[in-house]
């Protein structure tokens, strides 16, 4: 291993925790105790004001409680998280969310041996409330352009140098949704980021700033919540851009007008075999259903069959017993006598019935 290599991993690393004392804290807690990397110091930030939050998750990792006694956005919680940091460098991990354990060992790495770059960020995986995997990863290559129109890099994917903040990076005070996306456009101004294709993050849907959503049309309409913070953002940066950032995003977002309705187009097709396989299914649970049926109707069937048997079997022992049994046998001149007086009084009986 070189020295530099070295050097870098030994480095301090801040992950900064905002959180308004949710359930799941324990799982973003437990996924930072769990790093392989050694020198993690977390900075945990009392957003709700409170002063009551369940750190025990952490375990024996360094950690810093930074309370006000009063409720902080989320601007206001980043910022108070970067203050408080002590690390070379840095990164963010809200509540809600988690890493894997290489998450943090695995973009030190990607930093440490490129010099060329001060901010590298992991695969993304999407998932529902409750933690399971969704079938959406945030893996787009970095794209400066891009990054002018959509925020498409997760919070807690990146890990950036500290050194950045020398530039009078902070998070604006005056968003309270996309604080994000305007912090990763001031970082891009003064470095490019590096994108690892490794899925080593996880981003629960429905949180606070769910900016991820499934009908995109929401993030344009000017009387949606997306809509405003979209235009916030621009109203901060379209003066700052030059005319060559500008152009190039109009001629990017030509092509994904069409991506779009790509999008659109397989998004309602994947609706539909959907459906279609969950009637499938339906149908299929009603066959099983039915094949059981007649499984059993069978096994029953078989069943009286050969109960039929084995009576049939019994009357014809019995009756072949009394066919050679000794008394059957001596009186058998009796039974043809019998038939004989039987047949003479019915032929007296039609005489007599004709001569009436």
């Amino acid at each position: 291993m070189s020295t530099k290599s070295q050097a870098g991993n030994k480095s301090l690393v801040s992950i900064i925790c905002r959180t308004l004392g949710r359930p799941e804290l324990q799982q973003a807690l437990q996924s930072i105790a769990s790093q392989d990397y050694p020198n993690i110091e977390i900075i945990l930030i009392d957003a709700a004001g409170d002063n009551i939050l369940d750190s025990t998750a952490s375990n024996d990792r360094p950690l810093t409680l930074v309370t006000t006694g009063a409720a902080l956005n989320r601007s206001q919680a980043a910022n108070a998280g970067l203050e408080a940091a002590h690390g070379k460098y840095i990164q963010f991990l809200d509540d809600d969310d988690w890493i894997d354990s290489n998450h943090v060992s695995q973009l030190v790495s990607a930093l440490v041996n490129n010099d060329e770059t001060a901010a590298a960020y992991s695969s993304t995986q999407k998932t529902d409330a409750a933690g399971t995997s969704l079938d959406y990863v945030f893996r787009e290559n970095f794209d400066p352009i891009l990054l002018m129109r959509d925020n498409y890099i997760p919070i807690h994917a990146v890990l950036f140098d500290s050194a950045l903040l020398e530039n009078g990076c902070r998070f604006d005070e005056a968003f309270d949704i996309y604080e994000d996306w305007d912090f990763w456009l001031q970082l891009s101004q003064h470095t490019h980021f590096q994108h690892i294709d490794s899925i080593t993050a996880y981003y629960r849907e429905g949180g606070d700033s769910d900016t991820a959503v499934a009908d995109t049309r929401l993030r344009y309409q000017a009387d949606s919540t997306l809509g405003k913070g979209r235009a916030a953002i621009f109203k901060k940066w379209l003066p700052k851009w030059t005319g060559e950032q500008v152009n190039a995003l109009i001629g990017q977002l030509d092509q994904s007008v069409l991506l779009c309705e790509q999008d659109a187009r397989i998004h309602i097709e994947l609706k539909k075999n959907a459906e279609l396989l969950h009637e499938v299914e339906k149908r299929d649970n009603q066959i099983n259903k039915l094949n059981l049926q007649l499984d059993n109707t069978t096994l029953q069937l078989e069943d009286l069959q050969k109960s039929s048997a084995l009576h049939i079997k019994i009357l014809e022992q019995r009756i072949n017993s009394i066919f050679e049994s000794t008394s059957w046998k001596l009186m058998g001149p009796a039974r043809r006598l019998s038939r004989i007086l039987r047949a003479d009084e019915d032929s007296d009986n039609n005489e007599s019935n004709s001569d009436k």
